[in-house]
């Protein structure tokens, strides 16, 4: 598993700006964040996207916007016949926010799809991509990569609201608007979602869920694009990091809260997954720090 939080280095600019990406070979998403905003456009391309427990597909017109610290995984099946292209945008929401200022409706769209917590910011515009298409390019060749170019940023934001709004007023987004059943992947998702805390097995999934280990396996792959072990790892870790950043636990304590009693390899996994130690985490995140403490080897607490 790649590293779930992974930084975005604006290098005292005001976007990081990623035009007409093009994937063909071996693209391999994985569970992640950032600490600042993520756009994404679809231009092209097959797959789907995971976020807050929920699978979208990826498809022309397709507009996802991810808010800080918001777990999320790509997973799109490429070749030279089905590329994935895509641009991406990353800002810092505090100073775009204030660039918005002189907008009040615009401004509270986007406070809502950076702070709002009742539903994923999913839409389909795929009735409007050409529009979006014309605001991207236009961007795209008026940029000036080493320049601050605020108010060039601001239209951007601008006319991308302005038709996000078209749809957001209207309860389009994908979320609300498809109103299916939900997919074996999100079931499973839901029920780790409520015992990832728990010392767990595929076993007891299969159990709940009525499906065979074998079939869960599968079908969460082909759905999702990732393993159910590598969910669950995601989650655990993003409970982790949300723990050491917001109380004084002890590491061993939280290891415990998340489902891992095993210090050591609690330990162990948080580093190879984050990037760094959970003591480390929690002192580059600010908040205070404890000693941890030496345990005796437990067994792994998920048996997958």
């Amino acid at each position: 598993m790649n590293r779930l939080f992974e930084p975005v280095i604006f290098d005292h600019k005001d976007i990081v700006w990623d035009y007409h990406l093009r994937s063909e070979h071996d693209f391999k998403g994985y569970y992640h964040w950032h600490q600042c905003c993520e756009a994404v456009f679809v231009h092209e391309g097959q797959g789907s996207i995971v976020l807050n427990r929920q699978a979208y597909e990826i498809r022309r017109g397709m507009f996802f916007f991810f808010q800080p610290f918001q777990l999320h995984r790509i997973h799109a099946m490429v070749s030279p016949e089905t590329p994935y292209v895509r641009s991406i945008f990353y800002v810092d929401p505090v100073l775009i926010d204030q660039q918005l200022r002189p907008f009040p409706k615009k401004r509270a769209l986007f406070t809502a799809l950076w702070q709002g917590r009742d539903r994923n910011h999913a839409y389909d515009l795929s009735l409007q991509a050409e529009s979006i298409e014309w605001i991207y390019s236009s961007f795209d060749r008026n940029h000036d990569v080493n320049a601050r170019d605020c108010e060039d940023i601001t239209l951007l934001l601008l006319q991308l609201l302005n038709v996000v709004d078209s749809v957001y007023s209207e309860v389009k987004d994908v979320q609300e608007a498809l109103r299916r059943n939900p997919r074996y992947s999100e079931t499973i998702m839901s029920w780790i979602e409520k015992h990832y805390q728990d010392d767990v097995s595929l076993d007891d999934l299969a159990k709940e869920t009525h499906l065979s280990t074998s079939y869960i396996s599968r079908v969460f792959r082909q759905e999702t694009g990732s393993s159910v072990t590598d969910y669950l790892t995601a989650r655990r870790m993003k409970q982790a990091c949300r723990l050491l950043e917001t109380t004084d636990l002890a590491v061993e304590e939280i290891g415990i809260r998340i489902g891992i009693p095993n210090a050591s390899y609690f330990i162990q996994l948080f580093k190879r997954v984050v990037g760094t130690t959970p003591l480390k985490y929690r002192n580059d995140r600010g908040t205070p720090s404890l000693k941890t403490s030496v345990l005796e080897n437990k067994s792994n607490s998920f048996r997958l």
